[in-house]
């Protein structure tokens, strides 16, 4: 196992441009390094023509509209970038992209490839696997480099719906995908609608994150449900496919007599429409907008909070549902989403339609009705399934699913 060489290839990966991009990758990387593997990072930076960020800067407001996010390019960042991360190597690599959600020209891939091979080369870096996360330009990029390197291990995990290989590939997808030794996927639904579009294969898996052991609890927190006013919490971006607009309606049915505190952490372009909502609904004396708070800061507010509840959609996977359950909080997610599996409704959490207002007031409901044993129940099975799922381990079934341990 030791001084085996991971390279890995991402489109999202913490780096000096962006403070946008999930950290998710990286939390498997520095397990594998902590586990004496050899770890590389590829981190690929879409970069545009130039006359992009004319028009996103000076149609900025109508953009984030139309794509309905916050994280729209507004400067041509095209220098790469070497840096380390927690004993990571890292490039942050710019990679020319002719619009947004398209595929890159073949070109682009191969010049990309042979920029790979020949770092490899000046750093002695010759890998045992290659290790991809999301669509573009993994899934091309890992079959290049596959005649520079053909007795490699190859892997790629889907983070998007898997319609996207076929919207971008067309006939080429099956092509790309029988090359791959293996397909990851963060949850069932996904897998499930991978095989029903391309067919079932032997070397599918899925791939969950995990959180840090010092997130969960050992017991849950005495002062939890103990309260007559229930405590839940919200933390996230504040853009559309969050739903919070679902849950301030959820809310405001359910709790008729204002018996209720809801905290919702974090920022985003619907700041002023949640607010306005808040207003319009008069949840302004249970309703608090908390802003953005480091991850340390939510675990603190999660130790206080009874319910914790986020219906996005979609959602890859969202690592603060498992931060929520390591605290103890009856979570509440989404159905078909990432969570679902890792939620089994009733048992250790809840799981809602994304956009539902009816079938979240019926849980509110629910879990107002509760017995304090009912809850603690729950709660305990919350932990339960949180501490199976810590990021040393879902790093090391990753790579046992992979053969590699």
């Amino acid at each position: 196992m030791k001084n085996q060489k991971i390279l890995i290839l991402t489109s999202e990966y913490p780096n000096p441009n962006s403070s946008y991009d999930t950290p998710v990758v990286h939390y498997f990387a520095k397990e594998w390094v902590n586990m004496g593997f050899d770890v590389r990072v590829i981190h690929f930076r879409s970069v545009f023509p130039p006359i992009f960020y004319f028009f996103a800067r000076v149609l900025k407001g109508i953009i984030k509209k139309i794509f309905k996010t916050d994280f729209i390019p507004f400067s041509r960042l095209n220098s790469r970038v070497e840096y380390e991360l927690e004993g990571i190597k890292i490039v942050s690599q710019p990679i020319f992209k002719i619009f947004p959600h398209f595929k890159f020209f073949r070109s682009t891939i191969q010049k990309q490839a042979r920029i790979i091979q020949n770092d490899n080369l000046a750093k002695n870096f010759a890998p045992d696997i290659i290790i991809g996360h999301f669509i573009n330009p993994q899934l091309p990029l890992i079959v290049e480099l596959k005649n520079f390197y053909p007795n490699v291990k190859s892997s790629l995990v889907l983070h998007e719906n898997p319609k996207i290989i076929y919207d971008l590939f067309g006939e080429k997808s099956s092509h790309y995908l029988n090359k791959l030794d293996y397909i990851g996927f963060r949850f069932l639904e996904m897998k499930n609608t991978f095989v029903s579009l391309f067919g079932d294969k032997e070397n599918l898996f899925i791939c969950p994150s995990g959180i840090p052991e010092n997130y969960i609890l050992n017991a849950v927190p005495n002062e939890k449900f103990k309260n007559k006013s229930l405590s839940i919490c919200f933390t996230g971006m504040l853009i559309p496919l969050k739903n919070i607009d679902v849950i301030l309606e959820a809310v405001n049915l359910a709790f008729p007599e204002k018996d209720f505190i809801l905290n919702i952490y974090g920022e985003g372009m619907l700041k002023e429409q949640i607010n306005l909502k808040i207003n319009e609904l008069g949840l302004n004396d249970c309703v608090y907008l908390k802003g953005k708070v480091s991850r340390d800061e939510v675990q603190e507010a999660l130790k206080n909070t009874d319910v914790f509840v986020m219906v996005s959609k979609p959602e890859a996977f969202g690592l603060v549902y498992l931060e929520a359950m390591g605290k103890g909080c009856v979570t509440i997610g989404t159905k078909g989403q990432g969570i679902d599996g890792v939620i089994e409704n009733s048992k250790n959490g809840f799981l809602c339609e994304a956009r539902n207002v009816e079938d979240l007031k019926k849980i509110f409901l629910k879990i107002k009705s509760m017995s304090y044993e009912e809850k603690l129940l729950i709660s305990k099975n919350a932990l339960k399934t949180a501490s199976n799922l810590t990021d040393r381990k879902v790093a090391f079934s990753y790579l046992k699913k992979l053969n590699i341990v």
